[in-house]
């Protein structure tokens, strides 16, 4: 029953519970005193959040399988099954415990009963949807990536109003017992309204964006990619920090709930939640063990280098060292294995050394020479593309950090003095690098939906989105729809004439750019993580979420019916 993936949502019930949901579909439900798993609930794919009734009777489930599922308790029986086109989100019963809202990336707000029945579906949101709260038995606030607060009452099926955040994405908010709203965004801003709407103060309350609020009695508790957390006491006029710290490596900024006063649940990228005593300001990490989802690989000469969500580094299978971190990247850059991930830091893989340390997550680095120079350049979850330079007898060292996009940048690519980022917000940008490492814009682009990956051609760039698509950016600037039925994940080139794909549901695509065909097959039961191009052995290396490196033929694919 213990997680295998890393844990996404946990909530906790005054009834004696904890939920937690995981990356790797699992939905657990666990005694909150003993920290025992009860019983499990299982989706089809990746699980986001967990909330309980108000009874205890019920928890609610999202997930990526477009699903809300509804599971008694304690034995997790499923009840219902609530559906949206795209990614369930935010999940949110409501005081009686009859009515669920749930929030999703189509951009709807719907109302459920418990049992499957839709309610209400409101349509207004011009991006994700991702956090929905009750304000009353007849009236709803919702938020997401349109930089807005909507206010939807249930009765009419009407938008009673609109908050413009000015342009600032908004993953969370909660409202307190008097109807006043606090919502976090993505600058790392706190914003606290009156129950009118008004806004009452905003806190710069963090480095890099926050991605969870929760609320318990007079206290909220935000959580940011900063990697700290701060509790905060709600008054009628105003926000006061009440405690503050840094999160270990283990825990996940992403989620958090009050288990009691004194004791708060964290998601962990590991097999369960820790735990945090604010009397004694203590963590309770020591019984939680790795999960060993790999997340990045780099084919060399000889062989392969692979990371994942233990930061366990390791060349054809063998570990050379585990970094303190989960790491969503490693390459190989003159005879150094650099890797870095939700830390912020870029590691010496071979030795444990920070090389250097950002103030948000990474999700990505390219190695290149440019004008005789040994260049590293990685992506932050805050949008800046970092710099670093060889430097003989001292290693690699920091050149420059530069802002590049407005949300985190998933991906990077280089070719011909050309670098190429793929960000959250939707957006590319292909930027030209000078002798002296300056960036100058060529030009900026954008898909429909959030860009996972990019590669490199001998013509260009390309790129993959959850809008279901390849793109081509250079001399061919074509769109064209791909076979897969899943937000795709990653994408590689063999730099010419194939180019291969990978989603959430383990399936990946071969795109041949001269017969303009796909071929596709189903090679994991878990999703893909990553996928490079081996040169040397001219064929391509997928890894997945379950710990495995796949190889892919280009020969050997199979269409899927």
């Amino acid at each position: 029953m213990y997680h295998t993936s890393p844990i996404s949502s946990v909530s906790a019930s005054e009834h004696g519970y904890v939920a937690t949901a995981g990356y790797d579909n699992k939905v657990t439900l666990w005694d909150s005193k003993t920290h025992v798993p009860i019983a499990v609930g299982v989706h089809d794919h990746l699980a986001n959040q967990v909330a309980f009734d108000h009874d205890g009777k019920f928890l609610a489930s999202s997930s990526s399988d477009y699903s809300v599922r509804i599971w008694s308790l304690p034995g997790m029986v499923l009840q219902s099954v609530l559906n949206h086109q795209d990614d369930v989100e935010g999940i949110c019963f409501n005081p009686t415990g009859n009515l669920i809202a749930t929030a999703s990336r189509d951009r709807k707000v719907r109302v459920f009963t418990t049992e499957g029945i839709l309610v209400r579906e409101f349509v207004g949101h011009e991006n994700d949807a991702l956090s929905v709260e009750w304000l009353s038995e007849t009236e709803i606030i919702s938020c997401g990536d349109d930089s807005t607060l909507r206010y939807w009452c249930l009765t009419t099926g009407q938008c009673l109003k609109v908050i413009d955040l000015g342009g600032m994405e908004t993953d969370t908010l909660c409202v307190t017992r008097l109807g006043k709203i606090i919502s976090g965004n993505d600058d790392g801003d706190i914003i606290y309204f009156d129950a009118d709407g008004v806004e009452i103060v905003k806190i710069q309350a963090h480095r890099s964006g926050i991605k969870r609020l929760v609320l318990h009695e007079n206290k909220v508790i935000s959580l940011s990619y900063d990697r700290r957390f701060k509790i905060w006491l709600v008054g009628d006029g105003n926000l006061s920090l009440d405690a503050e710290g840094d999160l270990p490596n283990i825990v996940w900024p992403r989620s958090a709930a009050f288990i009691d006063d004194d004791n708060v649940a964290f998601v962990t990228f590991g097999d369960r939640y820790a735990v945090f005593q604010l009397s004694t300001q203590s963590w309770q990490t020591d019984a939680i063990s790795d999960t060993h989802g790999i997340n990045a690989i780099f084919p060399n000469a000889g062989g392969y280098y692979d990371v994942g969500d233990a930061g366990i580094v390791r060349f054809n299978g063998e570990v050379i060292n585990q970094v303190p971190s989960l790491c969503n990247f490693v390459i190989e850059a003159k005879n150094y294995i650099l890797c870095g991930g939700q830390d912020g830091a870029i590691y010496d893989a071979k030795t444990n050394k920070c090389v250097y340390q950002h103030h948000s997550p990474l999700n990505c680095a390219q190695s290149f020479m440019l004008a005789g120079q040994d260049i590293v350049v990685a992506g932050a979850y805050t949008g800046e593309v970092i710099f670093l330079i060889f430097i003989p007898e001292m290693g690699y060292q920091l050149l420059k950090v530069e802002k590049v996009h407005a949300n985190a940048i998933k991906d990077i690519a280089y070719s011909g003095g050309r670098l190429f980022t793929v960000c959250a917000d939707n957006t590319v940008k292909e930027l030209q690098l000078n002798d002296h490492i300056e960036l100058q814009e060529v030009f900026h682009g954008a898909h429909q939906k959030i860009v996972n990956g990019c590669a490199a051609l001998t013509d260009g760039f390309v790129s993959i989105s959850r809008d279901l698509t390849l793109r081509f950016w250079g001399e061919s600037n074509l769109v064209i729809k791909t076979p897969h039925k899943n937000s795709i994940k990653c994408v590689a080139t063999d730099g010419n004439q194939y180019v291969m794909s990978g989603d959430y549901r383990g399936v990946v695509s071969c795109y041949n750019r001269i017969e303009n065909t796909w071929v596709s097959s189903k090679v994991s039961a878990s999703g893909i993580s990553a996928i490079e191009y081996d040169k040397e052995q001219d064929h391509f290396l997928a890894s997945s979420y379950d710990g495995k490196i796949h190889k892919v033929y280009k020969q050997e694919q199979r269409v899927i019916a």
